[in-house]
């Protein structure tokens, strides 16, 4: 099936109770499926019509409030325009989740500067390869965002076209199964968590500490990552799935040298391309970034530790300050005594293609920085 079809199927097997989303290119036939299932009676819940991005995820917030498990998805500029109300939804610690199906910021084709867009906006977000992927992240989403220790909204992304309107297999979990891993959603008693005091929600009118929830907020996204691994493990034991720890899957990562890191369906070419690396003597291993927020900023101290550069493939970038996982990446190796070298590529900007060949030159340029000593950094476009 395709991808928008793997996401559909899974939000019908999550039992969704409301959906709402308008047609955008290219998650439209996402809406399509969900229409049609609810139509013939496949899945039991309201599906919303509504006249935009902003609309719609207004109406998921007000379903998750009185108890509904609810769905939105959207794309390229419809994700720009529910930039706003995405504010209340995670401040409101509402589980909501949503797909974004990649189109980039300046045109029809994919990169994935709709989603990144977004990191101010408090979800959690993670980046799949392939439409298998896509439907268990999904499923796996709604156990970790109305987990009682997260009540977080959470967006799973993937890249238009290339997974949208492409057809790949894709294993179906039994609904029964299903439904045994993921019990109904069980609505929390208040809309905010209890340690948040009333009187520090009005702005310091009320003579407490303003920055209390802002606090709270950033404490929860962090601490999801040990749900975010329960959650990877648990679903693979029961469908036989799981993605590294739910944070990075390593790929030939063995005595590596020196690693690139991808995400989304650009992680799909890299694997051959290390293959590639590795069959000619070339000691150069692959890190599937999956988990952007809560950033595995752990994870990537102990890789950093190991080689001697790291060359992130980003598919996006703020402009006039670089990509979002090549600045995050050095964020994050900055306490190490002996850091390793990290070098930016942007590739598969504006649905530009990669090609294997491409991403191997990437791969003999970073184990070069790793064997020439020092820390260096370069930036290049693919």
């Amino acid at each position: 099936m395709v991808g928008n079809k793997a996401t559909a199927t899974a939000v019908k097997l999550a039992r969704v109770q409301v959906a709402s989303a308008f047609p955008v290119t290219p998650q439209t036939t996402i809406t399509e499926y969900l229409s049609d299932m609810v139509a013939n009676g496949e899945l039991d819940a309201e599906f919303v019509n509504v006249e935009g991005e902003l609309s719609s995820q207004v109406v998921v917030q007000a379903a998750s409030r009185v108890g509904a498990r609810t769905f939105v998805c959207t794309s390229g500029p419809g994700q720009l325009y529910m930039h706003h109300p995405m504010h209340q939804t995670s401040d409101n610690r509402l589980p909501v989740v949503m797909a974004t199906v990649h189109r980039g910021n300046k045109g029809m084709m994919p990169d994935h500067t709709d989603l990144m867009s977004q990191l101010w906006t408090g979800w959690m977000q993670f980046y799949v390869e392939h439409n298998q992927e896509a439907l268990d992240t999904c499923l796996m989403a709604y156990k970790i965002a109305e987990d009682e220790r997260v009540r977080l909204p959470l967006v799973f992304g993937y890249d238009g076209y290339v997974l949208s309107y492409t057809a790949e297999p894709v294993e179906i979990p039994d609904q029964d199964e299903v439904d045994d891993w993921l019990p109904p959603y069980k609505a929390m008693p208040s809309i905010l968590p209890d340690e948040v005091l009333p009187e520090n929600l009005g702005g310091g009118s009320g003579g407490g500490d303003p920055q209390e929830r802002w606090k709270k907020h950033h404490e929860a996204i962090v601490n999801a990552k040990d749900v975010i691994i329960e959650v990877n493990e648990s679903y693979g034991k029961t469908f036989g799935h799981s993605y590294g720890n739910g944070l990075i899957e390593e790929y030939r990562t063995e005595d590596a040298e020196a690693v690139l890191v991808a995400m989304g369906s650009l992680t799909g070419t890299a694997r051959a391309a290390i293959d590639r690396l590795q069959d000619d003597g070339l000691n150069v291993g692959l890190v599937k970034l999956k988990c952007f927020l809560p950033f595995p900023k752990e994870d990537f101290q102990k890789i950093g530790k190991k080689v001697g550069a790291i060359g992130m493939i980003d598919r996006n970038v703020c402009l006039g300050h670089g990509g979002a996982a090549y600045t995050q990446i050095r964020n994050a190796i900055y306490d190490l005594e002996e850091r390793p070298s990290v070098l930016e590529f942007y590739a598969g900007m504006g649905g530009k293609e990669v090609r294997v060949d491409d991403v191997y030159k990437v791969g003999e340029k970073t184990l070069k920085a790793a064997k020439s000593g020092g820390v260096s950094t370069s930036t290049e476009w693919v």
